[in-house]
């Protein structure tokens, strides 16, 4: 994989740790308990007919590692509203992890059962001083893929810093 799509990885564990912010958190690896979330809006409206939770306005959602803050937040649930399908945030979505990394974008959206997460409009992700931008970011996280795409007016653009010194002649 390039320099610049393992840079633009680190913004598939932002996105898998998205799925406990609509309240269905994993089970640990050892087995243990769930990860608490915490989501808090202006609003929150759930549409048990339609499998769907609607968080409106200043929406936070944090985990202990992860905060994703938008405009607003949609989870659409399977039909027992158990487990989490979609998640979508709109609107001056921000995403910062523990570790320093971050994304913003217009919108962002998470397919669960593909594991696909399309970031879309003025999309740009950091690791450190490095960054990857584009009119939409695509990560495929089953295929250990990733792509940045432009829209014909703006051009994807990355920018990778040597992390290492370059070695001096004798």
């Amino acid at each position: 994989m390039s320099r610049c799509g393992w840079r633009a990885g680190w913004v598939v564990v932002l996105w898998c740790g998205a799925v406990a912010m609509a309240g269905a958190a994993p089970v640990s690896p050892s087995g243990g308990a769930r990860r608490s979330t915490t989501v808090t809006a202006d609003h929150l409206e759930v549409r048990r007919e339609q499998h769907r939770a609607v968080y409106i306005g200043n929406v936070v959602a944090t985990t202990a590692d992860l905060t994703v803050t938008a405009d607003r937040m949609e989870f659409d649930f399977d039909e027992r509203m158990e487990v989490v399908e979609r998640m979508i945030a709109v609107g001056h979505v921000h995403i910062a992890r523990s570790d320093g990394g971050r994304a913003v974008a217009d919108h962002a959206t998470y397919y669960v059962p593909e594991e696909r997460v399309v970031l879309e409009g003025g999309a740009r992700a950091w690791q450190g001083d490095d960054t990857v931008s584009g009119a939409r970011i695509t990560l495929f996280l089953g295929e250990d893929r990733q792509v940045a795409e432009g829209d014909g007016k703006d051009r994807v653009v990355s920018v990778i810093h040597s992390k290492r010194q370059p070695e001096r002649p004798r």
